[in-house]
């Protein structure tokens, strides 16, 4: 990839320190300083980061775990790089973050990554927009500076918005460019940039021609944007865990080895590989790290080639697959030589099977789809998880049908399975 133009590099590079400049008022700024304490219970575990991370994960199932007596969280949502260093420092006990330690910042090697959960990537855009499935490629190619409007991706004729998040290195913007163009520090054509992500997801649901990267269990709290398919595949838990999602998202604390703390770090990592912090956390759309079996087999190079298949069967010339950047940071030349080997052979079973659905589509009319049930009376042991994955469904779309304003349910309670 590096034997592209280099004018995307400049202009994204003057695009940054322009935003800088006019970046969003300042109360977005201090609100994500607010410290928030659970109840005290046993040792306190500082936890700063990213908001994907704090808020998804770690507040998610703050208060069980204070319930232990193990400990309790003071949770100070910031960004990914404040996080790491001020874990390094020893200013806090725990970063909670979206991506593994950079190389680039050989400082980020005194700490220990710790993988505890996965989320997706997942491409949002407003409630009003037509759009409702990309192809990688067309969303490289977004990233690339190369499409830059909506009827480019079947939509209606009008500009794309492509907004971002400013912080350097941000985890989520981070692990999106590394899986698409095989590096995380890798320059794209984000015109807009935001202070952080809650920011960003207000701002698409108010601009109808917005497009923006966030994750799944963030975007199911905003109101007024779609969380769109990739490869005709919707994001949810269950396509996370089989593989079927292309853009897996792993979520890490990372902390030092010799903290003071490390025994209580310890029973926190404990409580969250256990059965109650996982069905908060599926409550919550992440997939416990104990739970992914099929994800936690494949390397990060595998996924990363996973994503090349894609773009080399859809047009991108194999030279610039994701791969080839991936293993040519790492350093390796042989690297390098088994990434364009494993995505050639990958893009080929990719067009095999397009060509296969669409010779079946055009052969076999599809089968008419199986009645389902329509309501679910609820018994002892259920949770809003359990019967979300038992009928092909996400916790959210349960709460939405029924109205619910909490995952408490009754025995003998009638749930909605669809929105009728």
């Amino acid at each position: 990839m590096s034997l592209r133009p280099l004018g995307l590099l400049f202009a994204a590079s003057a695009l940054m320190f322009a935003v800088a400049a006019s970046a969003a008022p300042a109360k977005h700024h201090s609100s994500h300083h607010t410290t928030r304490h659970e109840r005290a219970s046993g040792p306190a575990l500082i936890v700063r980061g990213d908001q994907v991370s704090t808020e998804g994960l770690v507040e998610s199932v703050a208060r069980a775990f204070a319930d232990t007596g193990d400990g309790h969280l003071e949770v100070t949502p910031f960004n990914t790089i404040d996080g790491i260093d001020q874990a390094l420092s020893g200013q806090v006990d725990l970063a909670a973050v979206a991506r593994p330690a950079y190389p680039k910042r050989p400082e980020e090697a005194g700490l220990t990554f710790t993988p505890v959960a996965w989320d997706a990537l997942v491409l949002i855009t407003n409630d009003a927009n037509p759009v409702t499935n990309l192809t990688l490629k067309q969303v490289h190619d977004v990233y690339y500076g190369q499409v830059k409007n909506w009827s480019q991706l079947g939509g209606t004729d009008q500009p794309i918005d492509l907004e971002g998040v400013f912080p350097k290195l941000d985890g989520v913007q981070f692990s999106f460019r590394r899986l698409l163009f095989g590096n995380g520090d890798y320059p794209v054509a984000v015109p807009r940039l935001l202070i952080n992500i809650d920011s960003l997801q207000s701002d698409v649901a108010l601009d109808p021609r917005a497009l923006a990267l966030s994750t799944l269990a963030h975007a199911r709290r905003q109101k007024g944007i779609k969380i769109l398919s990739i490869e005709g595949v919707r994001p949810s838990v269950a396509t996370v865990a089989s593989g079927q999602y292309p853009l897996p998202l792993k979520i890490y604390l990372a902390y030092k080895a010799d903290s003071p703390k490390l025994a209580t770090i310890q029973k926190f990592l404990a409580f969250l590989g256990g059965d109650t912090a996982g069905g908060i956390l599926r409550d919550h759309d992440l997939l416990p790290y104990a739970g992914a079996p099929v994800l936690n087999a494949r390397t990060e190079m595998d996924r990363v080639n996973t994503v090349g298949a894609y773009l080399v069967a859809e047009g991108l010339p194999a030279a610039y697959a994701p791969g080839n950047e991936f293993a040519r940071v790492a350093g390796s030349p042989q690297e390098v030589a088994r990434a364009a080997a494993l995505q050639a052979a990958a893009a080929k079973v990719v067009e095999a099977q397009k060509a296969a659905a669409a010779k079946a589509a055009a052969l076999d009319p599809p089968p008419p789809p199986a009645a389902a049930a329509k309501d679910y009376t609820v018994v002892s042991g259920d949770t809003l998880s359990r019967i979300a994955a038992k009928h092909a469904t996400t916790v959210a779309d349960l709460r939405k049908w029924n109205h619910l304003h909490s995952d408490m349910l009754r025995v003998g309670q009638v749930l909605r399975l669809s929105a009728r």
